[in-house]
């Protein structure tokens, strides 16, 4: 019997009664009605349902998750239930207590889920809940095992059971009246009003159930532990609860998905598909997650798949179009800012081949709906775009040799400034001539001078791959253009002489015309420029036929790059250089000499500085003519000059007592220095002006350690070896490697003028100047600032440790005849 002992006053048995633990009455309650919702929540899904097998599973699903949530909050509420002997339970009986539970909520499900269920239907079904409700709770109380005799009061016994079939009833009632009123875009709420007296018909049946329950104690049984099966019973009503809970969410997620069906039933697959079926160009329908809704059969065509493997499937998860991906992502931006997207892609045929297509995305409205849907239809334009890029072609390319021509270089040319890199890169925009063009035309015919152009042609195509645009801008002229990696000028000239060196060689190797061997020789002028200072291409065009100009005029085969000074200046450089190359052969130039003093004032030595005193424009600035003699080469006959000139003058002061002491300092240029027998030079002058070696520093630039450090250190070894002192000119200026640095036989270390003008006026100077003073002192080097104008500068610098000065404050480049006739008068004063 699962109820027994009912007395109408257990009380004169001396039975006792357990005290319930409140949290767990509430965890309890909350368990019931989580449960109660979620299977009440599953009845708008089977209503929907159209397979009898899919209705079958749904009720059976929502049916056991309500169960097991009556069932759980009956055992978590006799968990809650404290008595002063231990209890444990069957697990045979335990377990097929949840049969009523589950029994009795199907019975509610398969009624609520019909359209119309009678009010009989109606009645029997929250009877059969409560009574489910009921036999569960006295079935679980008959599987107790415990050392006392249960004994039931008749009373309370009777409102337990009466109790949950009324609220049993309510419950079916309270769905099916909010059903009515608000119909299923509300089910939610409806599940959760029933839920809410299910979970009280539930809780109140079981409480008042257990304050009927009245426990005899068995004086002769011994006290023991808990058993071990309850403990197992306690972990399985945990797991129902969470398990209850995880049917919670699964049914959630169904519903939003029934949702969507339903805002969306008036609109049929087979409705929309005869809208459409007539048209030749894709159209798709997604949801707002990019899901295929429905598609037409051109659509099924061009994937290579069937409406019903589509449907359902994300648009992301098909490669129709080139990059996807990004295009899809870029879409939904479009179309969460504006609700649309247009333009044309390069879509994807099943069997992988593209095609231009045109692409338009629109946001769909409903009238009685807030769904957000989209429709998409694609167009193939393949025969247009074809007779576009035809009439393209022809006219932005050259017919002789397929490059593009003029016109198509001018426009690339305009648009370098509107790239991302326009703001931080170098371009390079170089002119090609073939040399003699017209000799091979003369002498073998235009037909071979044609095919010298079209194998000219297809080996410049090929450098189109590494990220440069070639063109044939006319005749024997080409034209390449591309994007340097470098930022800085002197980095970007590098590299861009390096790149035409390489180019200028593939175009040179002979050439098979017909039978003839032809070894082809080009003028380069190139123009290195910044895309972002420049809106024309006419501008570009002339600065790189001026640097054409010049290559043609050298006549070396090397490429000349574009100098600003060529467009205003080009006729002066010419006459200069010529001037220039005069004066060094008819004794023109002048050695000027500038102090270097300590702190004391007193002159240690001199820096040799070159003028040039022109017979007709006076005095020349060496700024002026040093940069025109590293162009032209005259650089390595200046410098034998300046060479022999400071050489000349430590002999003669060798001779001098008050100036045996006076140390001299030449300027050496990278080009002067890379020479490989430049040691060998000094050595010869040196001997041969009879001028002491430990007087004579060599000062270098920093650039000199880009080009062949290991070679620069070998030729300064030897030379220091001989006595000659080294000094490192405008440090910090440059791009010294500290690596190289401290290998090099240096004495001394130059602060440039920059870094000394700007000490009492820029705060970045001074921690600047304090830096390259420390360096030199860790490496054990001299240390000589120039250009100190002001005794600020002075007394700044020998607070930083600097101690030996140059400049206008001390001293001002003078004829090395009137610096001796001074050293002399301080002598002697």
């Amino acid at each position: 019997m699962l109820v027994s002992n009912i007395l109408p006053d257990p009380q004169t048995l001396n039975a006792i009664q357990g005290e319930h633990e409140a949290s767990l009455v509430l965890v309890s309650w909350l368990v019931a009605l989580a449960a109660s919702y979620a299977g009440l929540d599953i009845i708008k899904l089977v209503s929907k349902m159209s397979r009898p097998m899919w209705r079958r599973v749904w009720l059976l699903a929502g049916a056991s998750s309500m169960g097991l949530g009556v069932w759980s909050m009956h055992f978590i509420g006799m968990h809650a239930y404290q008595l002063d002997f231990p209890v444990s339970h069957a697990p045979l009986l335990t377990l097929l207590s949840i049969v009523p539970a589950i029994l009795g909520s199907l019975s509610v499900m398969v009624v609520l889920s019909r359209d119309t269920p009678s009010h009989r239907a109606l009645l029997l079904a929250g009877v059969s809940l409560g009574a489910g409700i009921g036999l569960m709770h006295y079935s679980g109380m008959a599987a107790m095992r415990m050392p006392a005799e249960l004994y039931h009061a008749l009373g309370l016994f009777w409102v337990s059971l009466l109790g949950a079939i009324g609220l049993g009833i309510v419950s079916v009632y309270a769905y099916r009246l909010c059903q009515q009123e608000w119909g299923l875009k509300r089910s939610r709420s409806c599940a959760f009003i029933a839920a809410l007296c299910v979970s009280i018909a539930v809780c109140g049946m079981h409480y008042v159930a257990m304050q009927a329950a009245w426990f005899v104690p068995d004086p002769s049984a011994a006290t023991s532990s808990l058993p071990s099966a309850s403990h197992w019973l306690i972990a399985a009503i945990g797991g129902v609860a969470v398990l209850t809970a995880l049917l919670a969410l699964v049914a959630t997620q169904v519903q939003r998905r029934l949702n969507d069906s339903q805002r969306h039933e008036y609109m049929t697959q087979t409705r929309l598909l005869e809208v459409v079926s007539a048209l030749q160009d894709c159209v798709i329908l997604l949801d707002d997650r990019a899901r295929i809704r429905l598609c037409n059969a051109a659509f099924e065509r061009l994937v290579g798949s069937n409406s019903e493997a589509l449907i359902g499937t994300s648009v992301s998860q098909l490669a129709y179009a080139q990059d996807s991906q990004a295009l899809s992502q870029h879409i939904r931006q479009a179309l969460a800012k504006q609700g649309e997207w247009r333009g044309m892609i390069t879509a994807l045929r099943a069997n992988g081949e593209g095609f231009p297509a045109w692409l338009s995305v629109s946001r769909v409205t409903y009238a009685d709906s807030d769904v957000r849907d989209y429709v998409a239809l694609l167009s193939d334009r393949s025969e247009e775009h074809q007779a576009q890029q035809r009439i393209r072609y022809l006219a932005y390319h050259d017919t002789l040799t397929g490059l593009p021509n003029r016109q198509a270089l001018q426009e690339l040319l305009a648009a370098c400034s509107q790239t991302p890199q326009a703001n931080q890169h170098r371009a390079l925009l170089a002119l090609l001539d073939i040399d003699r063009f017209k000799v091979l035309n003369d002498s073998l015919g235009q037909d071979i001078g044609d095919e010298l152009l079209r194998q000219f042609g297809e080996r410049l195509q090929q450098w189109a791959a590494n990220g440069l645009n070639v063109a044939r801008l006319d005749g024997n002229e080409f034209a390449l253009l591309g994007t340097l990696s470098s930022t800085h000028e002197a980095s970007a000239q590098h590299e861009a002489h390096a790149l035409i060196e390489k180019i200028v060689a593939a175009l040179t190797a002979d050439y098979s015309l017909q039978g003839h061997r032809y070894l082809c020789r080009l003028s380069v002028g190139a123009l290195i420029f910044s895309p972002r200072e420049h809106d024309s291409s006419a501008p570009l065009f002339k600065r790189a036929d001026l640097a054409l100009l010049e290559a043609k005029r050298l006549g070396d085969g090397r490429p000349q790059f574009f100098q600003q000074a060529q467009e205003d200046e080009l006729e002066e450089r010419l006459t200069l250089e010529r001037e220039l190359r005069h004066a060094i052969d008819h004794d023109e130039l002048r050695l000027y000499l500038q102090a270097q003093v300590n702190e004391a004032g007193n002159t240690i030595g001199a820096e040799a500085l070159v003028r040039w005193q022109h017979p007709e424009r006076g005095m020349i600035s060496p700024g002026h003519f040093i940069p025109l003699a590293e162009q032209t080469g005259l650089i390595l006959p200046l410098g034998d000059w300046v060479l022999k000139e400071g050489c000349r003058l430590l002999g003669e002061w060798r001779q001098d007592p008050r100036l045996q002491h006076v140390k001299l300092s030449l300027n050496v240029s990278v080009r002067q220095f890379q020479q490989p027998d430049f040691a060998d030079q000094v050595m010869t002058v040196v001997a041969a002006y009879g001028a002491p070696p430990e007087r004579l520093t060599l000062e270098l630039t920093e650039s000199l350690l880009l080009s062949d450090p290991e070679g620069t250190i070998n030729k300064m070894k030897t030379l220091r070896h001989l006595g000659v002192s080294f000094a490192l000119d405008d440090f910090g200026t440059g791009y010294s490697s500290l690596a190289y640095l401290k290998l090099l036989p240096l004495d001394t270390l130059k602060i440039d003028i920059a870094f000394v003008r700007d000490l009492t006026l820029d705060m970045q100077a001074k921690p600047i100047a304090a830096t390259i003073i420390a360096l030199a002192e860790s490496l054990g080097l001299g240390i000589i600032a120039e250009g100190v104008e002001t005794d600020d500068q002075r007394l700044v610098l020998v607070n930083l440790g600097c101690h030996l000065f140059q400049g206008f404050l001390f001293d001002r480049p003078a004829p090395a005849l009137d610096f001796v006739k001074a050293l002399s008068a301080d002598h002697v004063a």
